[in-house]
């Protein structure tokens, strides 16, 4: 049987991953808005970055907080992370149905 600390250790690396990827998937949509030229397509790559950032840094401050032996229940940011998710998802269907196919 696993200790309490071992799952809070394992919660801790998946927020961590989940920073992690959230900044790939922001710097990509940055990547997305920097080679539209800043036209007004670039609006929702723009959004789904900063909600990005956002999610990056809500999931940095789970990790530390599991890390320091704070292991309240994390609602807040479980809703917050599914909140971006929706919104990224949205922004990306908003910039393919903006942006013309090549």
């Amino acid at each position: 049987m696993s200790a309490p600390h071992l799952s809070a250790e394992r919660t801790a690396l998946a927020w961590r991953r989940t920073a992690v990827s959230a900044m790939v998937v922001g710097t990509l949509f940055l990547h997305q808005a920097l080679g539209s030229g800043w036209r007004a397509a670039a609006v929702a790559p723009i959004g789904a970055a900063i909600a990005m950032a956002a999610l990056t840094g809500a999931c940095y401050l789970r990790n530390r907080g599991l890390r320091r032996g704070r292991y309240a229940h994390g609602g807040r940011v479980i809703a917050a992370t599914a909140t971006a998710v929706v919104v990224v998802a949205l922004a990306a269907a908003a910039a393919g149905s903006l942006e013309p196919l090549p």
